[in-house]
């Protein structure tokens, strides 16, 4: 330990077995890429993606804003006239957790279903699909749409007016 030598500090260890490695992330994405091609041969002529409820985000911070929540959930596919085990055939996700707390969510949820069960098309099967021309649905179904805030411009005296 003479001179202005550095003191040993080795960092060994760094075998690949010790740590992970992602050297198979290019791979991955092309097999999930794929895999999601079959999936949406395999559902033809279904949407590849379910239908969702409008649900209120949680906490006080994030409750003024909606999302896209897990599943209706069977009073509301009640409401729009199905049975829940019959809507889950045609698209529309269920969950049986969910409990409805007010009556304007549940209203709108309703709403929503008989929205999409008026533009979705119910074939025997798939050669009647593919004879008439059915377009498989990719992407979310009946995405939120953001609600444009409208501002609106006054003039400096009329602040003073209102102060």
């Amino acid at each position: 330990m003479k001179h202005n030598n550095e003191l040993p500090n080795n960092h060994f260890r760094k075998t690949a077995i010790r740590f992970k490695t992602w050297f198979n992330q290019p791979a991955r994405k092309a097999a999930r890429k794929e895999n999601r091609k079959i999936k949406g041969k395999k559902l033809y002529p279904m949407p590849i993606n379910k239908l969702r409820p409008i649900v209120r985000c949680q906490t006080i911070r994030h409750n003024t804003r909606e999302r896209l929540g897990r599943g209706f959930t069977p009073e509301e596919c009640k409401a729009a006239g199905l049975e829940y085990t019959y809507a889950r055939k045609l698209g529309i996700s269920v969950d049986l957790r969910r409990r409805n707390k007010n009556q304007e969510s549940f209203d709108q949820n309703v709403e929503r279903i008989k929205t999409y069960m008026s533009k979705v098309t119910v074939y025997s099967d798939r050669a009647q699909a593919r004879s008439s021309g059915a377009v498989q649905h990719k992407g979310k179904v009946m995405p939120l749409k953001k609600k444009e805030v409208i501002v609106e411009a006054i003039k400096a005296e009329e602040i003073a007016k209102l102060n």
